[in-house]
């Protein structure tokens, strides 16, 4: 009896040692929880940097900083893509400026006849029943065109008896450098009339003789072989009015068109050499080389007047 009620003891006891201990055991780690949280929470609010100042504050101004200086950088990064955008119209602008973009329009080959010099030295060649002095295709009024003459390097097939398309291809590429530097300009420039075929000149100017007389029409109309519109060379721009000439777009033109390869084709006070009435409307396209010497330094000359050749009719 004695040894089994000291055995129940002992099982007594070694079970309440268990539970005191898993009962410890629990208690610490809750204690061991406790602290810490209480750690992380102190170390949060109050851990500070060598200057006192508090390390969490300084974490949330460091993220702001960087937000406001990843906002500052958008504009300047939008600044940098305009600084291109502007240098890159800008590269456009003067690499139209190039004069070897603006060559004088080509030749054509064929039968070739000599026809002496001008008053100025220049050499007078007909090619194919077309007359050109130093390469330079002449329509007046003294140098009539072929009645089949259409343009001999046109941009576009010539097709119809009118066209601003069937222009020579020369001086298309000229006109798209020009039209984008002056729209760049905010001015507004087109080509109202290019190519006109013979059968066409036909019925303009028979229309002016019957309204003005042919007196009159032929100081600022062409007979039919005598226009320059035939050649495929030239156009009218916008208005075929006076008053272009003093229009932003006409000043601008009268001014820079040379740059290009264009001339006043009729220049202002020189009807007694071209024959015609000044039109600042009507452009020519020769190249940058010749345009520039006929621009004279904004006293414009005449083809007439370079070549020393007349332009009137025959008797």
């Amino acid at each position: 009896m004695t040894k089994r009620r000291l055995t129940r003891r002992q099982r007594q006891v070694r079970r309440n040692r268990i539970i005191l201990a898993c009962a410890a055991a629990a208690l610490l780690i809750i204690i061991i929880v406790i602290i810490s949280v209480s750690m992380k929470g102190c170390s949060k609010s109050k851990k500070t940097d060598k200057n006192g100042k508090s390390t969490t504050a300084t974490v949330e101004e460091s993220t702001q900083t960087k937000e406001n200086e990843s906002l500052s950088e958008e504009p300047a990064s939008t600044n940098a893509d305009n600084s291109s955008v502007t240098t890159a119209n800008a590269t456009s602008v003067s690499a139209s400026s190039d004069s070897s973009e603006f060559v004088p329009p080509v030749v054509p080959s064929g039968n070739t006849v000599s026809k002496g010099t001008t008053s100025k030295g220049f050499q007078i060649q007909e090619i194919n029943g077309a007359t050109y002095i130093d390469g330079v295709l002449i329509a007046n009024k003294t140098y009539a065109l072929p009645q089949d003459f259409i343009p001999t390097n046109p941009d576009q097939p010539v097709n119809a008896d009118r066209s601003s398309t069937c222009l020579d291809k020369t001086l298309m590429s000229a006109w798209k450098i020009m039209l984008k530097d002056a729209t760049a300009k905010g001015l507004n420039i087109y080509i109202s009339s290019g190519y006109r075929s013979y059968n066409y000149q036909v019925n303009v100017y028979n229309r002016y003789v019957k309204s003005d007389g042919a007196a009159v029409a032929d100081t600022y109309s062409s007979r039919p072989g005598n226009s320059e519109h035939q050649t495929g060379l030239c156009f009218d721009l916008n208005t075929i009015e006076d008053s272009f000439q003093y229009t932003n777009e006409g000043k601008w033109i009268n001014n820079n068109c040379y740059k290009y390869g264009f001339c006043i084709r009729f220049p202002k006070g020189k009807d007694s050499a071209t024959g015609y009435q000044y039109e600042s409307w009507h452009l020519r396209y020769v190249g940058v080389d010749l345009a520039t010497k006929l621009y004279n330094n904004g006293d414009w000359l005449s083809l007439e007047e370079y070549f020393g050749i007349t332009s009137q009719y025959p008797n």
